[in-house]
């Protein structure tokens, strides 16, 4: 007879959620925010501590999009060109473990996806200390140590558009996709894949441009500054369930699908376009892909089992004082944090089969009327340091 112990315990919900944050105006330091999401707690979304990093106007941006089983999580300060480490094992008490900047001769690390090993692979926009193009690929330890490392430079392209901004990895076929979109100038259009076992660049892709008049759907794309340039700054590309698809956004609003990755012609095709023109992190769990559109205060669900064919399943709509940026996910619970790089967060649920989204009117400050937690307070658990900026934000893992 099976014992109790030979079976998977199902995970549980995320307790916690961490938020990579700012102070507002640079005086203070940056830090950790964490947040409890526990339904039922009498402390549900409040903020319960922080961890001061010990520097101030490093620019928070990405973190980890999820926090990997080693609980070790990365979370860049772009600004100042460097990543902190925290240790977030125990849930609700992470600890700094330090920072790094420059890893090897790549500099201005951006974003970090954990390798089978436990190594990260990151996306690091230059090199030397002045951010020179092009940047590249480098493979670092837990303590943010080089392993290996190769430049993005391609033959044939302008250096100054390869600027590694986000990745995808595919070990099931031995590679990586990247995009290029600067961080600080109005340069990006490019995409490249890689060889993972050993960084090999073996593609530099433009991404395909678009016209109103292409026959596929341009969804409320007003005249603008980049009008019909859906293809500019592609942002966060991600992994289909076969392991050797890829789907991406562009921040302009673009919808591209990825094949034939593995092969000497791989093929990047235009789906779509959102509505507005500047369009944000997704999040990709199973067939349904979940963008986030700024412009329209909303995000959607769209079932993406047909890729090239995506169907519209819901949406959530918010106030207009929230432009949706950044999302993660905890699978557990079905939740998305949502926030918009500034000063708002919230939490929408999401029913993995039907795509349908809404609002979880229960997380709010205390004595607010409104849903959703303000980062422009004047005091956190480590001092009155004043109003703050929200980005990466991530769930802790359920124990």
């Amino acid at each position: 007879m099976a014992t109790m112990s030979a079976f998977t315990q199902p995970p549980r919900p995320a307790s916690y959620l961490y938020v990579w944050t700012g102070d507002a105006d640079t005086t203070s330091s940056d830090f950790l925010a964490v947040i409890d999401v526990r339904r039922g707690s009498a402390t549900y979304a409040q903020v319960i501590s922080t961890v001061p990093v010990g520097a101030k106007g490093t620019g928070p941006h990405h973190t980890e999009h999820q926090v990997e089983r080693d609980g070790i999580l990365f979370a860049n300060g772009f600004g100042a060109g460097r990543t902190f480490r925290f240790d977030v094992n125990q849930a609700a008490s992470p600890k700094l473990l330090g920072s790094f900047t420059t890893v090897g001769d790549y500099s201005f690390p951006h974003s970090f996806v954990q390798l089978a090993g436990g190594h990260r692979l990151g996306t690091f926009q230059g090199h030397g200390r002045s951010n020179t193009p092009p940047g590249g690929l480098v493979e670092l330890d837990r303590q943010g140590r080089l392993v290996r490392a190769s430049s993005a430079r391609s033959s044939g392209f302008d250096t100054l558009d390869m600027r590694p901004y986000s990745l995808a990895v595919l070990p099931a076929i031995d590679r990586v996709v990247s995009t290029s979109t600067d961080m600080l100038a109005d340069h990006g259009a490019h995409l490249q894949i890689w060889r993972l076992s050993d960084l090999a660049l073996l593609h530099t892709i433009p991404l395909p441009k678009t016209n109103g008049g292409d026959g596929h759907p341009h969804e409320g794309a007003p005249t603008g500054k980049y009008n019909e340039q859906h293809h500019l700054f592609p942002g966060e590309p991600r992994p289909l369930v076969d392991g050797k698809t890829v789907l991406l956004a562009t921040f302009t609003c673009g919808f591209y699908r990825v094949s034939a990755i593995d092969s000497p012609a791989p093929q990047i095709d235009f789906v779509k376009a959102f509505g507005g023109l500047d369009c944000a992190v997704p999040v990709l769990v199973g067939t349904r892909w979940v963008q986030t559109i700024p412009d329209e205060h909303a995000v959607v669900t769209l079932d993406v089992s047909d890729a090239m064919h995506p169907r519209e399943l819901a949406r959530v709509t918010f106030d207009s004082t929230f432009r949706p940026h950044w999302m993660a996910y905890d699978a557990p619970s079905g939740r998305l944090v949502v926030n918009d790089g500034d000063k708002q967060l919230q939490l929408v649920t999401m029913n993995a089969t039907t795509g349908a989204l809404a609002i979880d009117s229960a997380f709010r400050d205390r004595g607010a009327t409104q849903p959703g937690v303000r980062f422009d307070r004047a005091t956190w658990p480590h001092g009155a340091t004043g109003p703050a900026r929200a980005h990466g934000s991530v769930f802790s893992r359920g124990r």
